[in-house]
């Protein structure tokens, strides 16, 4: 599964990419990956960011492959628009474990949340892989799509309170940059065939 949520939001930085196993036995639940540093309150002590990013997606997986998978597929079945139903699963996800954590008094950096958003939009794009609302190979861009609306869906139904001007800035930053990563590799991947028909127009 290719693309920006492979890459994380610093690409040259980021683990080799694994490729999904077709074997794999359905509803297999992915290993959990090191977060991207960038959130200042994670740089500051990494090991207790790590373990927050590895307690947050065991919360979210273990919801997502147990009790939540009924409405999961449910909402994955409803309508035609397989980004926005992938968004709704993602943002929903994200809402019901941020605010349980808030509510036990626990706050988490908007870098670990972002990039635990990352792994559980690729979860949630091989569910639908699996049910067969994804095809197999080139999924990359709609899992991306349904990870950029889910995270903005999610910034605007938490509950007000529960996050700061600060937290929200700092999402919203996020989302920028990786916006931007998206239009430089577009632009790239239009430059490329431009630079290979160079030679021959030079001949």
């Amino acid at each position: 599964m290719a693309g920006l949520l492979q890459q994380g939001m610093q690409p040259q930085s980021a683990p080799p990419q694994q490729q999904p196993s077709q074997q794999a036995a359905p509803r297999q639940r992915p290993q959990s990956q090191q977060p991207q540093q960038g959130d200042p309150s994670t740089d500051a002590d990494p090991q207790a960011g790590q373990q927050m990013y590895d307690a947050l997606m065991e919360s979210m997986l273990g919801y997502l492959y147990g009790p939540g998978m009924p409405q999961v597929e449910q909402a994955l079945n409803q309508g035609d628009d397989i980004v926005q139903r992938m968004a709704t699963v993602i943002s929903s996800v994200m809402l019901t474990t941020y605010h349980a954590l808030n509510a036990e008094g626990k706050t988490v950096p908007p870098g670990v949340m972002f990039q635990a958003g990352m792994e559980l939009a690729k979860a949630v794009g091989e569910i639908a892989v699996e049910m067969r609302k994804l095809p197999a190979q080139g999924n990359a861009e709609p899992i991306e799509a349904a990870f950029m609306a889910g995270i903005g869906r999610f910034g605007q139904l938490v509950q007000d309170g529960a996050m700061t001007q600060q937290q929200k800035q700092r999402y919203a930053e996020m989302i920028r940059a990786m916006r931007q990563l998206k239009q430089q590799a577009g632009r790239g991947a239009a430059q490329q065939p431009q630079a290979q028909a160079q030679p021959q127009e030079a001949r």
